[in-house]
């Protein structure tokens, strides 16, 4: 056991529970909540000092598997009803790894002496026990981390196939949906948000990494009740600039699970879609450039998924939540609703598109109870104390 003087050396460093080795985040492309946290989580340990490699489950895949995906955002963003399907139908992942891929992986991690692992999605899990096999009983440090209030399919998926996913891991989550409260936080920057009083005027809308969901229904009637709007667009068509609104997108050229001309993943680079006077910009070293946008505005109006949740709490924008994506993240709308940090579109639509309303939970997140617990503090923390 480390005593009390190893555990804040980690907490201010990470030099003497890691020492030179790397941290790595394993993410997925699949849905930006799963990769924008983890890219968030691996800038706050690089600030501490402790390297770490961030790397996307889809890099691992078979390349027909691969190109698959593109296949099915493209029919999950025109039809909701076949996303929220397709989130119910279990699907085994492992018959789609390229394995002798994989094998190169593990054979690099165990010769860099990998240990430390923080995995974002279910489907890494399969890869982890292979890693396990090859080195020394309880050798490796995993944590599970739950992005979502409940398991999202990946984890769902995971645990039909290999219920006893977790047994030699620890299930880290953000959220207790028992007691309907807030474990821990991703902070995107460490800086105070702005108070309401001083925020635009205006609404973030979109449709999550994929831009799925009832979002674009709901730009017409935001449009006659005085808000700007920031809106996010998936495809060049939806775009219709005009004085009060503004269209924004990820460059359409930028794919989670290809790695930037520097060999890494990134913050996504994006685009203002102004008309002719459309502008490009290089990604954001230390975050994701919505996070900016949303908080100016006085709420975002998106369905609830994980990273959304996480922009809301980071930057105290209200969340006008829209219908859910499975399961997970009617869970993330009831706990954000208990909470009062956000409220059904329809709810806020029967209260006139209410600004006080806005103002109220705002003041809900500001004002949240508890301590704040960082995950990276509480990382760095626990598993300083459990390897010592």
């Amino acid at each position: 056991m480390a005593d009390a003087s190893e555990a804040l050396e980690a907490m201010n460093g990470g030099r003497n529970f890691m020492g030179k080795r790397k941290l790595t985040i394993l993410c997925s492309g699949f849905g930006l909540g799963f990769y924008i946290p983890g890219l968030l989580a691996a800038s706050d340990f690089e600030k501490r000092d402790i390297a770490t490699e961030v790397l996307v489950f889809e890099s691992y895949l078979e390349q027909d598997k691969m190109d698959h995906i593109v296949d099915s955002r493209k029919a999950y963003h025109n039809n909701f009803a076949l996303a929220n399907l397709s989130a119910r139908m279990p699907m085994d992942i492992r018959n789609s790894i390229d394995y002798a891929q994989v094998e190169l992986l593990l054979e690099a991690w165990k010769a860099e002496d990998r240990y430390e692992f923080i995995s974002l999605s279910g489907h890494w899990i399969y890869i982890l026990d292979l890693y396990r096999e090859k080195m020394l009983p309880n050798q490796i440090h995993v944590d599970l981390l739950y992005v979502d209030s409940d398991l999202a399919p990946s984890w769902k998926s995971l645990k039909k196939f290999h219920p006893h996913y977790d047994e030699y891991y620890y299930n880290a989550c953000l959220y207790d949906t028992d007691k309907m409260e807030i474990r821990c936080e991703i902070p995107v920057l460490h800086r105070t948000p702005l108070p309401f009083d001083s925020r635009k005027r205006r609404l973030v809308v979109h449709g999550g990494g994929w831009g799925m969901g009832t979002y674009q229904s709901t730009i017409p009637e935001l449009a006659g009740h005085n808000y700007g709007l920031d809106i996010v667009a998936y495809d060049w068509k939806e775009a219709k600039p005009d004085p009060d609104h503004r269209y924004w997108m990820n460059d359409p050229e930028w794919c989670a699970w290809v790695k930037s001309a520097n060999g890494l993943h990134e913050f996504p680079p994006y685009i203002e879609i102004t008309g002719e006077d459309t502008k490009s910009y290089a990604a954001e070293v230390d975050h994701h450039w919505l996070y900016d946008i949303a908080s100016e505005a006085m709420a975002i109006v998106a369905k609830p998924g994980a990273g959304t949740l996480i922009d809301s709490l980071a930057s105290e924008t209200p969340l006008i939540l829209l219908e859910p994506f499975g399961s997970h993240e009617l869970s993330n709308l009831e706990l954000w609703e208990s909470l009062g940090f956000g409220i059904r579109y329809e709810k806020w639509r029967e209260m006139d598109f209410s600004v006080e309303v806005l103002k109220e939970m705002h003041q809900a997140i500001m004002n949240r109870p508890g301590e704040r617990t960082n995950y990276v503090d509480h990382y760095c923390a626990r598993v300083a104390l459990t390897k010592g």
